[in-house]
């Protein structure tokens, strides 16, 4: 049984501030932490390919029945709009209590007001998020920051492993796992290989 299916953006066509990369690329770094630390605490994952389209993603989620489906990612708007938001498709369900597990740590990690825990539904002019609306397990979908906004994309880039870190606590909540802290040499190593790496 898997019990965490994690869906970092597939969308390799939204380029971020300035040495941002891609949405996609930055996703999958936050993911691979996320992966990592459940991994650690014993959960049981799988993972989209960015080669997916989303909907190749939503029928591989549906193919697998994972306990819960978690997507992972960067926002944009004006290029001034800041902070983390999560969605669940609708309030009063699994759904919307993961993403009440993960939202507080995506707000103590980014250094401005956050913009809540929100109902996938009521955007797209009603129609809702494809990822949300079509998945079959409780899913959520997370904007950890604004990538069109310098200040976001560069605290994105500094903090991949503090953000798959968060969201790997707000999942393991979820399930009621405690979280047990790495050793040092492993946090060090996974820092250094991935915050603060820009693309040229």
């Amino acid at each position: 049984m898997v019990d965490v299916y994690i869906s970092p953006s597939v969308q390799h066509f939204n380029l971020g501030y300035d040495g941002f990369g891609s949405e996609e690329e930055r996703m999958n770094e936050i993911a691979d932490i996320v992966e990592y630390e459940l991994n650690r605490h014993g959960l049981v994952t799988a993972r989209n390919s960015p080669n997916m389209t989303l909907a190749q993603v939503v029928e591989d989620s549906n193919s697998i029945k994972p306990r819960v489906h978690v997507a992972i990612h960067s926002n944009a708007s004006n290029g001034e709009a800041r902070g983390a938001e999560i969605y669940a498709h609708r309030f009063g369900g699994e759904g919307e209590k993961l993403a009440r597990d993960i939202y507080p740590y995506l707000e103590m990690l980014t250094p401005t007001d956050d913009l809540g825990v929100k109902e996938g539904y009521l955007t797209f002019n009603g129609k809702g998020m494809y990822e949300l609306r079509k998945t079959v397990s409780p899913a959520v979908l997370m904007e950890v920051a604004f990538h069109d906004n310098p200040e976001d994309s560069d605290f994105i880039i500094n903090n991949i492993y503090e953000y798959g870190v968060g969201i790997a606590k707000g999942i393991l909540d979820y399930f009621n796992i405690p979280y047990v802290g790495d050793s040092k040499e492993n946090i060090d190593f996974l820092k250094n290989k991935y915050n603060g790496k820009y693309y040229e």
